[in-house]
């Protein structure tokens, strides 16, 4: 009986640890294990809420060129956003032609005492010939959607992992700093 229930409480706590996913849908960014949301709550059971937001200030501090430039709002010990830019993020079919796209998008953070609330809160991706955007759902004459808005089929399979792929790695990332888990560059 103790074994089974060290088991059911260890498969509970990889579930609530590592269900922090991103899945690209019709509407958007969504929660996969919950598609009503789209943002993730990140568990971080131990830490308080000034370590978070400073772990997240350095991580921003660390990773990006022009720090004062990227935030565009926060309230000590509470919220964060700022605005990331991805250049040639990806190629779209362009009736043949592969053409690059790149990314901008708005990430808000939100800190309480042993979690942080993360959220994509605006998201850009524009072929980088000035042309048109990749869409969630859209009519095909409207951009590139990555499902088609009239039957809901999925267009571009590829670019959806792409996105997913890049979103969900990025959560992981920011969840070891603000859990402040050391990487490479730390052991000099």
């Amino acid at each position: 009986m103790k074994n089974q229930l060290f088991l059911l409480s260890f498969l509970l706590l990889n579930y609530i640890g590592f269900s922090q996913e991103y899945e690209v849908t019709p509407n958007g960014l969504k929660d996969k294990s919950n598609t009503e949301n789209s943002f993730l709550v990140i568990n971080t059971l131990d830490k308080k809420t000034a370590e978070l937001y400073q772990n997240a200030m350095k991580y921003i501090n660390e990773n990006y060129k022009n720090p004062d430039e990227v935030i565009k709002g926060k309230t000590e010990n509470e919220y964060l956003r700022f605005e990331t830019y991805v250049p040639q993020f990806t190629k779209v079919n362009n009736g043949g032609a592969k053409l690059y796209v790149s990314m901008k998008y708005t990430t808000e953070l939100r800190f309480k005492d042993g979690k942080v609330r993360f959220e994509i809160t605006s998201l850009g991706i524009t072929a980088d010939n000035g042309g048109r955007s990749v869409n969630f759902s859209s009519r095909i004459w409207k951009g590139y959607p990555i499902y088609n808005q009239k039957n809901g089929e999925l267009r571009l399979p590829e670019t959806k992992s792409e996105i997913e792929n890049y979103f969900n790695t990025k959560v992981t990332e920011i969840k070891n700093a603000l859990l402040d888990k050391k990487t490479e560059k730390d052991d000099w």
